[in-house]
């Protein structure tokens, strides 16, 4: 009896330790599943978040050409795309390409989204990016049949008044005439406006716009004109700007490289440093159109690029300076609106009123006003003016900038 009990205990033995082998196995295959699972997902998390990423970068580009014109869908499409391309998926390993069903737009942020063909460019005000990677290869879900995963990712953006923007450092005085009571700050569309006139002494609207600009002489404010502007401006309401006052010709450099005219030695700007625009036609006196230049001047832009069509003493001109180096707008820009009779920022700054899109008109001797015809205002959705900075806050009424919706 003794023996057979020994053989009984034995043989459970045995089995119990088969039992724990069977188990131990089991929930080894689980703990392999679920790291696996844990891996997997997470590198199709991380794909998913570079994916996010290039169609952000895709329809906040798209966006920022929207500005109301008949080209602005083309526009929209080649830069989403370029900028799509530019942002890489799947660990950097490949470009996002996104093609043209797969950007689209509409004229309100819920759509319904058509392609570029599909929907007016003056009409269009949200672009739409949206990309799929359907076939992404998994490294341990395969082993239980899961051989791919999609991974997809789409944006909206479209255009809000900012907050703060970057600026020309130029400023806009208020007008009194008779269309104060329009909201255009006193100005009708296409009306012609004096920036200031360097070559006589008194109010000049040569702004420190971001209120950071400083340093030796003007320099500053000359690097802010032939770059993209001076960011960081707030642009609420009542706030002060400093001005300049007085003769400040060595600016004339700057405003006269927007239109592909540069001094002759001495300030060192070129087309590479200083770009100008597509078309650097000018108006001036009786050769501003009837109604304003602004009409004209788009079809001088493309496919002419028309480059300034005079001579000023000290500068030179080249017939295909726009064609080589033009850049789109270079002469459309967006500046703060100032109450230039109102003294309540001191004697030497005045409060902004709004933002307005203005059109620079003709490049400049040293002995001319800088003048420049008002367009819109800033934040009218049909604005052609883009400005690059923060979109938001509480009665923002800034410059239109791109901004995700969706």
């Amino acid at each position: 009896m003794p023996a057979r009990l020994g053989t009984l205990l034995r043989q459970l033995l045995r089995d119990r330790r088969g039992a724990i082998s069977v188990v131990t196995a089991l929930t080894l295959v689980m703990l392999l599943g679920f790291v696996g699972l844990a891996i997997d997902t997470g590198r199709m998390l991380a794909i998913r978040t570079e994916l996010q990423t290039s169609v952000d970068a895709c329809a906040l580009a798209g966006a920022l050409e929207l500005n109301g014109q008949a080209d602005a869908t083309d526009r929209a499409l080649s830069a989403a795309m370029f900028l799509a391309a530019a942002n890489r998926n799947t660990f950097q390993s490949a470009a996002t390409v996104l093609g043209s069903s797969q950007i689209t737009f509409s004229t309100v942020p819920g759509g319904p989204f058509l392609t570029s063909g599909g929907l007016p460019g003056s009409a269009a005000r949200y672009v739409r990016c949206a990309a799929d990677l359907p076939g992404v290869a998994t490294y341990f879900l395969s082993a239980i049949g899961i051989k791919t995963m999609p991974t997809k990712a789409s944006a909206v953006a479209g255009v809000q008044p900012a907050q703060a923007v970057c600026s020309i450092p130029m400023a806009l005085c208020k007008s009194s005439n008779a269309q104060a009571a329009s909201g255009n700050f006193g100005y009708a569309v296409g009306d012609r406006a004096i920036l200031g006139g360097t070559g006589n002494t008194g109010f000049f609207t040569w702004a420190n716009v971001s209120g950071t600009l400083s340093g030796s002489g003007l320099d500053p404010y000359l690097q802010a004109f032939v770059g993209f502007g001076t960011c960081g401006a707030t642009t609420a309401n009542g706030r002060c700007i400093d001005i300049k006052t007085g003769v400040v010709s060595a600016l004339d450099d700057g405003w006269n490289a927007r239109f592909g005219v540069y001094k002759q030695g001495g300030s060192g700007l070129s087309p590479t440093s200083a770009i100008p625009d597509l078309s650097g036609y000018g108006y001036r006196g009786a050769g501003i159109p009837a109604g304003g230049a602004y009409s004209d001047y788009l079809s001088r832009r493309v496919p002419a690029r028309d480059p300034f069509q005079g001579r000023i003493s000290g500068y030179s001109v080249s017939t295909d300076v726009n064609r080589t180096y033009g850049a789109p707008f270079r002469r459309l820009a967006v500046m703060p609106v100032l109450d230039c009779a109102a003294s309540t920022c001191g004697s030497g700054a005045r409060p902004v009123v709004g933002w307005a899109c203005v059109l620079l008109l003709s490049p400049k001797a040293s002995n001319e006003n800088a003048e420049a015809e008002f367009v819109a205002r800033a934040d009218d959705p049909a604005t052609p003016c883009r400005a690059s900075g923060i979109a938001g806050g509480a009665g923002a009424t800034g410059p239109l900038v791109a901004a995700l919706v969706q």
